[in-house]
């Protein structure tokens, strides 16, 4: 092709004819600048398509997490709201000063501490790339927003609540003999006496008012977090389905 544009350029040479050879020249010059346009825009679509093929893996890692982190909101708010149920019965029983054994028994589960915990592979993953910002201004970019951050402030009250009970554990644990504690809690079958025994441990302090406190923890946000993570799961599918 080159030696094709040579020798037309040398023939016109040849002829002098130099206003046309000029023009000709001028359009070789076109041409070869709508070759490069040509050539970058497809560069650019090229790129365009490997920017929007990254972005919809990053969103599909973030549906998997998500859908992850919905199973472990749903069996935490339901073990809370039954830690919850069977506090708020022992404070009542409290309060009159009727110590129900078996009640506090299960009220005693305050004791054992769990934590939820998100895997964030995806959005991390998102956040650290150069394509959140095709997102900046979108539902999907303020659902994101929002689902992280009631994240945090999920984990941040779990820190709180349960840092509080292991005060609670501690100055229960270092005022009274826990292995005849655990030994009482543990027995299927109590006699009149052991049944007073452990009721003792029930009235101390710190035992009432770690029930008191764990009555009244809400799980609202467990909730209102899984609302918004099945809408986010919505929109990201739907992104990437467009």
């Amino acid at each position: 092709m080159l030696r094709f544009f040579r020798q037309i350029r040398q023939k016109l040479m040849e002829q002098n004819k130099v206003r046309t050879y000029l023009l000709y020249a001028l359009g070789e010059i076109l041409l070869v600048v709508i070759g490069i346009l040509i050539a970058l825009q497809i560069n650019n679509w090229n790129q365009e398509k490997q920017q929007d093929r990254q972005l919809k893996e990053n969103l599909r890692a973030i549906i998997t997490n998500v859908s992850d982190d919905l199973e472990g909101l749903r069996i935490d708010a339901i073990r809370r709201d039954s830690l919850i149920s069977y506090n708020r019965i022992a404070r009542e029983s409290m309060i009159e000063g009727v110590y129900k054994v078996e009640e506090l028994k299960k009220a005693e589960y305050f004791f054992y501490e769990f934590y939820f915990i998100s895997n964030r592979s995806g959005y991390n993953a998102l956040t650290n790339s150069e394509f959140l910002g095709k997102l900046s201004n979108t539902k999907l970019d303020s659902l994101l927003s929002a689902y992280y951050v009631g994240l945090d402030n999920i984990h941040d009250r779990e820190v709180s609540f349960n840092t509080m009970i292991e005060n609670f554990e501690f100055k229960f644990r270092s005022g009274n003999p826990m292995i005849r504690y655990f030994e009482l809690i543990r027995k299927d079958e109590l006699t009149q006496s052991e049944q007073q025994e452990l009721i003792e441990y029930f009235k101390t302090t710190e035992f009432q008012a770690a029930v008191l406190r764990s009555s009244r923890q809400g799980t609202s946000g467990y909730y209102f977090l899984i609302d918004i993570g099945e809408e986010l799961i919505n929109e990201l599918e739907s992104y990437i389905n467009d």
